[in-house]
């Protein structure tokens, strides 16, 4: 583990002008890179985590503790000690493993990821944190139960992978998917308080689904989605669908951009949204209320 030159380092460089603060990060990477590969990090919140340079989102997490920051900021604000968080798309277990320090030994975690290789690295880091109030799931999430195809869009950043062929991936594997209420339990279903869903533009099916199945769900859960809209009024139409289900809609500030990593200081005010976004937006589905709106 890096812990206190490495830290030092990115403080230092997060402390320059951008101009040379991105040299001086991209020297330091090279540095690394050069080294060795693999890296254990530990996150702002004390989890640790098995990162490797070559990808994007374990890279980021290895030199600045924090992967989508205001996401971050939003599960926190969420979560209480006892509650269920279903992380979509866990991939290697950041958000997992924040949710699990936040809803403690009363709460629960189901950290679903439809990728064998990428369920792997999942499982390694949680057995690293000792996160015993995690259930893992190698499944994929869809409105029926079926078998969908996985294909790889970016070696170089293994949360991109997605079951839509569309996007021009290599084939990876075929996974079993499932809807989501028959993965979970009937006590998870009972007291989900967050889901999470980042699963590469295959969001709206179960979105529609979890909409068929709402009574199932409590009054009190929130979903967190990333929306990429396609220019076919599929998220219009799942907007209006969640309004007309009680649900406000509120974006989320995020980037995935080293200059916004190097300058980020505090998460951004969440701003209500009246329509769906034309461009990509994570968003937070919620019928409370949030302070300032």
């Amino acid at each position: 583990m890096i812990r206190f030159p490495h830290r030092t380092i990115i403080g230092l460089i997060k402390l320059m002008p951008l101009p040379a603060g991105r040299f001086m990060f991209r020297v330091y990477d090279k540095a690394l890179r050069t080294i060795r590969p693999e890296y254990r990090a530990r996150t702002y919140f004390g989890a640790r985590l098995v990162c490797n340079t070559r990808d994007l989102i374990q890279r980021t997490i290895l030199y600045f503790g924090v992967w989508e920051p205001d996401i971050s900021s939003v599960i926190e604000s969420s979560l209480s000690p006892g509650d269920v968080f279903v992380d979509v798309g866990a991939n290697i277990g950041y958000d997992t493993l924040l949710a699990s320090r936040l809803v403690g030994g009363t709460g629960a975690v189901v950290a679903i990821e439809a990728s064998a290789r990428t369920f792997a690295l999942l499982i390694r880091n949680l057995t690293l944190n000792e996160a015993g109030n995690v259930r893992a799931v190698n499944l994929a999430v869809s409105d029926r139960e079926t078998t969908l195809d996985l294909y790889e869009v970016n070696d170089r950043n293994i949360g991109a992978a997605t079951t839509l062929a569309s996007r021009g991936g290599t084939p990876l594997q075929s996974v079993d998917a499932r809807p989501l209420e028959t993965i979970l339990s009937p006590d998870e279903l009972a007291r989900v308080r967050l889901i999470k869903m980042d699963i590469e533009g295959a969001e709206p099916p179960v979105l529609r689904r979890l909409l068929d199945t709402l009574p199932l769900y409590p009054a009190t859960m929130d979903v967190l989605v990333e929306a990429t809209p396609t220019g076919d009024g599929v998220w219009a139409d799942l907007f209006e669908r969640m309004a007309r289900a009680g649900f406000c809609a509120y974006g989320i500030e995020n980037s995935y951009e080293l200059e916004w990593y190097l300058t980020w200081r505090k998460p951004a005010p969440l701003r209500k949204l009246d329509a769906a976004p034309a461009v990509q937006q994570d968003i937070l589905f919620t019928r409370r209320s949030i302070e300032g709106h």
